[in-house]
Formats: structure tokens, sequence, C-alpha cells
């Protein structure tokens, strides 16, 4: 995904085959006209409020039951339509009419300067040819502009975001640490540590075990581990490499850090809703994941195994049972529901599950519309189903796997 910076934009800066007044209202007058006015002004042709009707420079300038004009190119202290969004004019019902949705002072220099530059109203082609043009030189109090596939509206393709909302997106950069720090973790906590506060002391080895049998197995140290690492000639730095060595080789660390990978894959042995159905072989996804994390598997090789094992490796066990990623959500089919509905219910499912665990970005939203926060359209989110739309549920015949504990099971051919 690419994000450009605008820059700043000054009048000598911009293109000669528009106007300034063209530019002012492909920027800022269009998109306030549709989120403060068009609602009650135009929006249903049939229901239009003081007879003021704002989808044309035309219908604007004629004004509305009042007979006078709502618009006069040039003159903005006469122009009925500015004067009332003024709120301050007796003659004239404040626009709009809850005070919370009120221009503020920056909108109302935006329709007084374009007013005054004479109230030019491009087509809507026009319009797209201007954003296209100027998407990236508009200026930084716009925000960041974000190239995309496109969403529903040249106003949601066109929109900026906060730099800050962005993050998660930016390009990953190396950060120099200092010679004399421990270690970058200890480094950005000093940094960001308020004024007065100190860092504690280095934990001893005692503790130290406890917090790392914990963390990377779930389990307390076992006597004899804590007697081994505290009677340990090594420096401290050495004893606990070595024993994070152990853990990590110890099997309950896959087991460990699966419950966090289950977790996101919304991993069940039933099939939840009302009925709540047994899954008889879910088990098996669980410890494929447990094994992977074991194994020290490859991660780009972990994530293709699961949205695609069974087709990269159609005779393999391991490959048919990743695929259980895909059969991991809730699902409900009964004579009360219809197939299509039910069937696509299961694509989303998969859709925004993909997104969330692959991307860590949840696509549900873009099912019916444009994401409303992220740079995520409608279009991404069918192109990612798309991918999927030929899968089916059906039962595969997977063999056991010498890892796999089957004792009380008969395995049937």
């Amino acid at each position: 995904m690419l994000i450009l910076l605008a820059t700043t934009v000054t009048s000598a800066d911009e293109p000669t085959n528009y106007d300034t007044s063209e530019i002012l209202f492909a920027r800022r007058i269009a998109p306030l006209l549709r989120e403060k006015c068009v609602g009650c002004h135009g929006q249903d042709p049939e229901k239009i409020e003081g007879g003021i009707d704002l989808r044309s420079i035309e219908s604007s300038m004629r004004g509305g039951d009042s007979r006078e004009p709502g618009i006069v190119p040039g003159r903005a202290d006469e122009s009925s339509i500015y004067l009332a969004v003024l709120r301050g004019e007796e003659t004239y019902s404040a626009m709009p009419p809850k005070e919370s949705e009120a221009l503020n002072a920056k909108q109302l220099d935006w329709l007084r300067r374009w007013i005054e530059t004479g109230a030019k109203w491009p087509s809507e082609s026009r319009i797209e040819a201007i954003e296209s043009e100027l998407a990236e030189e508009w200026s930084l109090e716009d925000g960041v502009s974000v190239k995309s596939s496109g969403g529903l509206s040249n106003e949601w393709t066109n929109r900026r975001y906060e730099p800050s909302s962005l993050w998660a997106y930016q390009p990953l950069r190396h950060v120099a640490i200092p010679g004399d720090a421990n270690s970058a973790v200890d480094h950005m906590i000093a940094v960001s540590m308020p004024a007065g506060l100190v860092a504690a002391p280095r934990a001893d080895r005692r503790t130290l075990i406890r917090r790392a049998s914990f963390d990377l197995t779930g389990l307390p140290p076992t006597p004899e581990d804590v007697t081994t690492f505290l009677n340990d000639p090594a420096g401290d730095s050495a004893a606990f490499a070595s024993l994070v060595d152990r853990l990590l080789e110890s099997p309950h660390y896959g087991e460990r850090m699966a419950q966090h990978w289950l977790d996101v894959t919304r991993y069940a042995d039933s099939s939840g809703f009302a009925n709540d159905y047994e899954r008889g072989n879910a088990w098996r996804f669980r410890d494929y994941v447990i094994r992977s994390f074991n194994d020290d598997k490859p991660f780009d090789q972990f994530i293709r195994e699961q949205i695609a094992g069974d087709e990269i490796m159609p005779n393999s066990s391991e490959g048919i049972i990743a695929t259980g990623f895909l059969r991991m959500g809730p699902w409900e089919l009964t004579g009360m529901e219809v197939a299509k509905v039910a069937r696509m219910r299961f694509l989303d499912d998969v859709t925004n599950s993909v997104g969330e665990t692959f991307l860590g970005q949840s696509l549900q939203c873009c099912r019916c519309h444009d994401h409303k926060f992220d740079p995520i359209p409608t279009r991404d989110y069918y192109r990612i189903q798309a991918v999927f739309a030929t899968t089916q549920l059906a039962e595969r015949h997977a063999s056991f796997l010498s890892d796999e504990n089957t004792q009380g099971f008969e395995e049937r051919e």
C-alpha cells in the first residue's frame, strides 16, 4: 500500500486550466454540501426544505421560498445561503438547524472565498479530473492521501487521514539503539518512562525462571528446573539464554503459543449457534498448530498451509488438516435456513478471518460499504472473498499422522 504525503500548495502552483473557484469547490465546498446540506436540500427531490435546492449552481442561485437569491457570485454578503450559515442574522433561519452541526470558522471562510471568487460549480467529470490531478498536491492540513483500488465514490477514494491513524500501514524502519542500552526493550521503556520514575532493579534468577516459564510454557518451573538454573555456573546472561533454549524445546511451548493462535483463528470444538454440534475432528487442527510451533515451522509456510494446504499439498494429511482454519467459524444449516444465505455467511466469516488473522485488519465493515475509518474499499473485500468463492464444505480423508495421539480411535478406511 503506497502512502503519499501531500505538499503545501500556493495559488501559483495551481494548474492554469482550473479556476481557483473550481478547485475550492471540488476540494472544500462539494464535500461540505454533502455533509451538511444536501440531506434536506436536494437528496429527496420531492421534499426540498424551504424550497432551497442545493444540487446545482442554478437552483442554488434561485434561492428558496423567500425569493431571495441563495448565492450571488462575487458577493457573499448578499447571498442568503451564506448569511444563514453565519447564524448571526436574525432575518435568516440558522443553518444547519442543530447548533452541534454549525459550520466552523474555517468552513465559513471556504464558503465565503468560493462565492467571492465566482462560485464556480464544475461538472462531476471536471471535479473528478481536478481531484485526480491535485490529490497528491493538496496541503498537509488535509492529512495523508492513501492510494487504493478505489472506493464507491470519489469522495471516499480521495479522502485524507490523520497520520496517527495510519501508523499500522507504515513500512517498518530500523531505529538506532544506544550502545549503552541493555536491550531494545529496556531502551524503549527508558525513553517513555514518566519523569520521577526509575526502572526496577534487575530480577534475581528465581524470579527470572518463574517469569520465563510462565511466558513460554504457561506452567510454573519444576523444582528440578529451578535448582538447575540457580546452580548454573555461567554468568546471568548465558545462564538465562540456556534456560530460554530449554523452554523453547519443551513440548509445552507449542501448547502455550498455540493458545494465542487458536484464539485468533476462532478455534472451537463445536459449531456454535443454537444446536452447537460437536466437531469431532477439530482437535486435529489444534494439534497441527501445536506441532507447527514446536517444529519451528517457517511462518510463511504456516500461512500458506492454512489458506491453501489442500491445493499445495493435496496428498498430505498435514495440508488437508491445516485448511481446517477455513472451517473454524460458527456454522449451522437447518431446514429453516436458506442454503445460499448460509453459504454467504460462511464466505463472510472466512474473508474477515483471513483479514484479522493474516493482515491484522478487520474487513467486516467493508462487506456493505467502503471502510469508515481505514483505507480499505468494498471492492477489495470482494476481491479477497473471490479467492474462496469456489471453496466448498466437504469431508476429506486425512490419514492419521504418526505424531497424532490416536489412542482410543480406530481409523476408518
